[in-house]
């Protein structure tokens, strides 16, 4: 009977959580591989509450980024709209291959805290690696898990009036990306995809992006042609010199 009960709660809570869904997540990439992001996720409020709350879900991923070093939360706020909530996090990073591995299992095989599982399925699976000067970036997002993979997934006519949505600033032009718009002359890419497509088929985001070359390194390296240039003149002195006198 206890068994039948909890499988009736996880239903109750799955078709729950059919009601909506929609993700805007915002980033900013420094030159030096820092950053922020602004996230907003809306979502049924039943599971911000199965999630054990606004305050026990703050500070469970305080403790988490706590322990990540270089990855800080900066702002978490849930605004309840009648049966709806909307979770925004505002957070800023050190490095993004920091914030590649914030998801990823304790190598050591420890048994860490972690993520909520919905939330590790909505932020998707991020990979950075350095390719020559440049830099990928490929995350895959599949929020049909979120509907225990597809079973009890929400109608189109749910579904019509939410997307997801993710917004790239990079510090350098794209070099290569499946966004759906390429803004800022390739500084600023976007996807948007609406939330029965995504369901359908996991979401990718992905780009290709040259390392940018820090500013002292420019000066570096005018301080050396401008040295190439004096030698070069002083030689070419001795040269004409040398001819001169024979």
């Amino acid at each position: 009977m206890k068994s039948f009960v909890l499988r009736l709660l996880t239903v109750a809570f799955v078709l729950a959580l059919n009601a909506c869904l929609s993700v805007k997540e915002e980033f900013w990439f420094e030159n030096d591989g820092s950053g922020r992001i602004e996230a907003t996720y809306e979502m049924p409020a039943i599971a911000i509450a199965s999630l054990g709350g606004e305050e026990k879900l703050k500070s469970l991923i305080e403790g988490i980024l706590t322990k990540e070093s270089g990855v800080t939360l900066d702002q978490f706020s849930l605004e309840k709209r009648g049966a709806q909530a909307a979770l925004t996090m505002r957070l800023h990073f050190d490095s993004v291959l920091q914030l590649s591995k914030l998801l990823d299992p304790p190598s050591d095989g420890s048994k860490k805290e972690s993520m909520p599982e919905p939330m590790k399925k909505l932020l998707g699976d991020i990979k950075v690696k350095r390719v020559g000067m440049a830099v990928d970036y490929q995350r895959s997002i599949d929020p049909s898990q979120l509907f225990a993979g597809g079973l009890f997934s929400p109608s189109r006519e749910q579904m019509k009036d939410y997307q997801l949505e993710y917004i790239m600033h990079l510090p350098t032009k794209a070099t290569q990306t499946n966004a759906h718009q390429i803004l800022d002359d390739g500084y600023t890419l976007a996807w948007r995809y609406d939330l029965a497509t995504a369901i359908k088929d996991p979401v990718t985001t992905n780009f290709t992006t040259p390392l940018p070359i820090p500013w002292w390194l420019w000066l570096v390296l005018a301080l050396v042609i401008a040295f190439l240039v004096w030698r070069g003149l002083v030689i070419r002195r001795k040269l004409l010199r040398r001819r001169t006198d024979q």
